[in-house]
């Protein structure tokens, strides 16, 4: 149910509280659905096990799971089914510091059973084994997992399959960023073209003379803008940046064919980055390969927002002077 049909409904609907562990409000959580969890370790302490491989010659980075990870896979996964028939766990990517699990609710679980229970089931269970593991005498005050977990719920067709691509390229992700981490860092309060920015990728781009801006304005022919693609694909092809906001299609489909090509590009958002960001998707080997700079001259949001003429202006700005610069 999407909040306008839960406002239709009648259902009162609270103002969303930004975290991103918060619940959909307008969600009802005991009622079929299909969900990817992300539960994380304490601390971000590598308990669960340790990232091995990927080095040029070895097989493709896994994670070599500890006592306390493997007993999780093998056996506390399992009896989220046992407790709650109406639930399945699809997938499970065990990482060292945290943990994604598809799940799906297949019929309503009925009053008082819902998702946030068979998580704290699960929590409950995997603290018992962390106890075990670590010969603790008692329980200490604070169980394996940080307080909450993050849910997305699966909404449009494709959604599942990105989920399970996802989880199984974890590993390989990791290693990425473990190898590129000034790529991956965020500088929260970098100059660029005059503004106070966000940025994540390589800021050395901004070095590089020969730059182009993307920028498709409404008023252009067909036959203008396919000879502007041709002069910004040749900058790309020759190692020069196509710097751009992405706002318009065409703006964003000449992007996407840059980055499949893997040209530089300077990307410009409205919305900044959140702790912990990372690129997903080819913006991630993109980042990984310093082929990729984001930049946001604006505080990160939890909203969905339709970015404004005026910023949509403002970014355009910003490219020119980017690339004038």
């Amino acid at each position: 149910m999407t909040r306008e049909e839960a406002i239709a409904a009648g259902m009162e609907v609270h103002e969303i509280q930004h975290s991103m562990k918060r619940r959909t409000p307008w969600h009802d959580y005991s009622r079929k659905g299909t969900y990817m969890l992300t539960l994380v370790v304490r601390g971000r302490i590598a308990l669960l096990g340790t990232l091995k491989g990927g080095l040029e010659g070895e097989v493709a980075p896994f994670v070599e799971y500890s006592v306390l990870g493997s007993t999780i896979l093998q056996e506390e996964q399992k009896k989220i089914h046992r407790y709650y028939p109406q639930v399945e766990v699809w997938k499970l990517c065990v990482m060292p510091d945290h943990l994604h699990m598809i799940v799906r609710i297949n019929e309503d679980m009925g009053e008082g059973k819902h998702l946030g229970k068979v998580v704290a089931g699960f929590k409950s269970g995997c603290n018992h084994v962390y106890w075990k593991v670590f010969n603790m005498n008692e329980p200490p005050r604070q169980g394996l997992f940080e307080d909450g977990y993050c849910d997305k719920i699966l909404m449009h067709d494709g959604q599942l399959d990105n989920w399970k691509r996802y989880l199984d390229d974890n590993p390989r992700r990791l290693m990425m960023k473990r190898r590129n981490p000034d790529l991956f860092t965020i500088l929260a309060d970098m100059e660029v073209a005059g503004e106070r920015c966000g940025v994540v990728g390589n800021r050395f781009l901004l070095d590089v003379p020969d730059k182009m801006a993307v920028i498709v304005h409404r008023r252009y022919t067909d036959q203008e803008i396919a000879r502007l693609r041709e002069e910004w694909l040749e900058c790309g092809e020759r190692g020069g940046v196509l710097v751009s906001a992405s706002i318009s299609p065409k703006e964003k489909e000449i992007l996407r064919e840059a980055m499949s090509r893997g040209y530089n590009i300077i990307l410009l958002r409205e919305n900044g980055f959140p702790k912990l960001y990372k690129p997903s998707g080819e913006a991630f080997d993109a980042c990984a390969r310093g082929l990729l700079l984001q930049i946001s001259p604006w505080e990160f949001h939890y909203e969905k927002r339709v970015i404004t003429r005026a910023q949509c202006l403002f970014l355009n700005s910003m490219a020119e002077r980017i690339v004038g610069a």
